[in-house]
């Protein structure tokens, strides 16, 4: 038969009292972030051309691309896999920074709006593509890597066609062309 402890913490109580603390000091020092920590995502909004490539590849929806509105926003909260969307961003305009989702009682969302463009400044940032239909075998890669379908291409007529109004210039399809007969201009 096995005697009863009274205290079986006891042992371990004093030793923690003549021991260094394990934790860290973190709201009175600086927090020190593991390597290959999951961060969070920010936006350089100057550089965004409200593509939406980083919405759709997005599993829980934690983006939203108004294109019209030109803004971009983000619920911290649903973001689950951030490097998802840094690595689909055609113009890098997303980075992962160290750090936690700041602690709220409420859930809501973080919106940026890009600045609008100066009436002199180009319609888009990497312009729009261009086919050289002496290179072009009509593949259509480029109009199905289109992140908002902007390109046409029939194959048994030979054409190609871009529809300006809803391209924006993000040259996915100039990148997914394995004859490379499209040009951003």
């Amino acid at each position: 038969m096995r005697p009863i402890r009274l205290f079986p913490f006891a042992h371990t109580a004093l030793q923690n009292l003549f021991r260094k603390p394990v934790t860290t000091r973190y709201p009175f020092a600086p927090a020190q972030y593991p390597e290959r920590m999951r961060g969070h995502v920010e936006i350089d909004i100057e550089a965004c051309i409200s593509c939406g490539l980083c919405a759709r590849s997005c599993p829980p929806g934690a983006l939203k691309v108004d294109r019209a509105a030109r803004t971009w926003t983000i619920d911290r909260f649903d973001c689950v896999q951030p490097c998802n969307r840094v690595n689909n961003c055609p113009k890098k305009c997303l980075r992962i920074v160290p750090g936690y989702t700041v602690p709220d009682t409420a859930k809501h969302s973080e919106t940026f709006t890009r600045p609008a463009p100066a009436q002199t400044e180009a319609p888009a940032a990497g312009g729009r593509p261009v086919n050289d239909p002496d290179k072009c075998v009509y593949c259509t890669l480029c109009a199905k890597k289109c992140p908002q379908q902007a390109i046409t291409v029939d194959r048994a007529a030979k054409t190609w066609a871009l529809n300006a109004e809803a391209c924006v210039g993000c040259g996915v399809c100039a990148a997914a062309c394995p004859k490379k007969c499209l040009t951003l201009q």
